[in-house]
């Protein structure tokens, strides 16, 4: 078994693969390639081959520096559309005097990956949030463990989307001699990278503005509080540029790039940018003013998408450590001023920093975010309650080849303790309803047989017949 954790991350801008080791320093990350995304719109996967094409290239670049082969990777989930719901379950177990274990809760994680949910959506992460017990009330997954009792409520807070986001994935691996293994939220994943264990604890809001999408997620207690999707980002404000001064989208991000200030205060007046091609000739010019006020507008929106995320979630007043900036549009001059204004929150701009400081020298950019906490959160999980999709297959390949070869029920390996109980439940009720049926139709064959008019017996006949006679 190999030591290292691959990763991959479908980003909007470029397609990443990270490969990390566990070291007694954290993660190391040990390999780190990326290539321009062809294929892939919004964080979802348009055109499968151009992808695949992609992938089989990083891995082949990160198997000669590794010299071994990769054949299972963690992937990132992201998307125009993140759905949430808060999701309360109470579990009553077999032996209340049995202490709880680790493999006892994560079963019960487990079985809400499996929640029914509208059309054609699944469950990204399902995240707890705390735990209650007949004698304690709000509790952690570590205080948990240990704890005895025949009762478990558990709140969890689920986050869920298309189906096709992950089918597509895992097809693109299958096509290039690739497994999954577990499937973790992009946001949560960039969160992992980027923010301090301070930071995690005492709360904080982390923001990832990419190229297509900004992310969004709020941590609080090193639990995930609440993550969203804005379905715009850096590339709309290369869009707005474009439009605005009329020049092509690639002069439009080589400015943004070079230029990109997002405050009209700090702006130089009356100057120009002349934009001169390779031959010398002139493709236009664009006012400084003009620029920033365009920058200025979209980030504005962006941010203003932001604070209504973190009210709506109810953390507001609670992310004491303030707002995290990361991703390939954080870099425009002025950000900070911009963000604190208007979400009227700390601000900080981070890149990954929670690695290993003998990490490969890309995997501290802050492109990088995404796919370096993928490895992280894989090899040492803290955020992410993702669950390993091949062990949840091969259960379910268990499940199917017993039900074939079996002519009664029988209940899987790994079945959550309330499902187990629901059913004996079922059972045994409909057996009471039967026998109630039963003592029903007999009573009521007994009144019916009461009611029933008697006819006339031999003796009656008899002495009939004489008085007539």
């Amino acid at each position: 078994m190999s030591r290292y954790a691959a990763a991959l991350d479908f980003g909007s801008s470029k397609v990443a693969l990270a490969v990390g080791e566990q070291t007694s320093d954290g993660v190391r990350i040990v390999s780190y390639h990326d290539m321009p995304s062809n294929g892939i719109e919004a964080g979802e996967i348009v055109n499968d081959f151009k992808v695949a094409e992609i992938v089989r290239t990083l891995v082949q670049q990160a198997e000669a520096e590794l010299g071994e082969p990769i054949t299972e990777v963690t992937v990132g989930l992201s998307g125009r559309v993140l759905h949430s719901k808060d999701l309360p379950c109470q579990i009553n177990r077999t032996d209340p005097k049995a202490y709880i274990t680790e493999d006892e809760v994560r079963q019960i994680t487990r079985a809400r990956y499996k929640a029914s949910l509208e059309g054609d959506e699944t469950v990204f992460e399902a995240v707890p949030q705390k735990y209650s017990t007949e004698d304690r009330i709000g509790i952690t997954h570590d205080e948990l463990i240990g704890m005895v009792g025949g009762q478990i409520d558990a709140d969890f807070r689920l986050f869920y989307g298309r189906k096709s986001i992950l089918n597509r994935r895992i097809t693109i691996l299958e096509n290039c001699g690739l497994t999954l293994g577990k499937a973790i939220l992009s946001p949560i994943a960039s969160a992992r990278a980027v923010l301090t264990k301070p930071e995690m604890e005492n709360g904080v809001a982390m923001v990832d503005i990419g190229k297509g999408l900004t992310e969004v997620a709020i941590i609080k207690d090193n639990i995930v509080r609440h993550a969203a999707i804005i379905p715009f980002g850096g590339e709309s404000v290369t869009g707005d540029i474009k439009t605005v001064a009329n020049i092509t989208r690639e002069w439009a991000e080589t400015i943004k790039l070079r230029h990109g200030r997002c405050c009209e205060e700090y702006a130089v007046e009356n100057k120009k940018l002349v934009l001169k091609n390779e031959s010398e000739s002139s493709d236009g010019e664009v006012e400084m003013s003009l620029l920033v006020r365009t920058i200025e507008a979209r980030l504005s929106e962006i941010l203003d998408a932001v604070r209504y995320i973190i009210e709506q979630s109810g953390y507001a007043g609670k992310i004491a450590s303030g707002v995290v900036i990361t991703g390939g549009a954080s870099h425009h001059e002025d950000l900070i001023q911009l963000a604190s204004a208007l979400l009227g929150q700390k601000i900080r701009l981070s890149a990954p920093a929670s690695i290993d400081k003998d990490s490969v020298e890309d995997a501290f950019d802050v492109y990088a975010a995404t796919a370096v906490g993928l490895v992280q959160e894989t090899l040492d999980p803290l955020l992410s309650h993702a669950i390993e999709q091949k062990q949840e297959a091969s259960a379910a390949q268990t499940a199917a080849k017993a039900a074939d070869t079996t002519l009664f029920e029988e209940e899987p390996e790994f079945e959550p303790e309330e499902q187990r109980i629901s059913e004996r439940e079922i059972r045994r009720r409909e057996k009471e309803r039967e026998k109630e049926a039963r003592r029903r139709e007999k009573e009521e064959k007994k009144r019916e047989k009461e009611k029933a008019p008697k006819g006339p017996t031999f003796f009656d006949m008899l002495f009939s017949d004489n008085d007539n006679a």
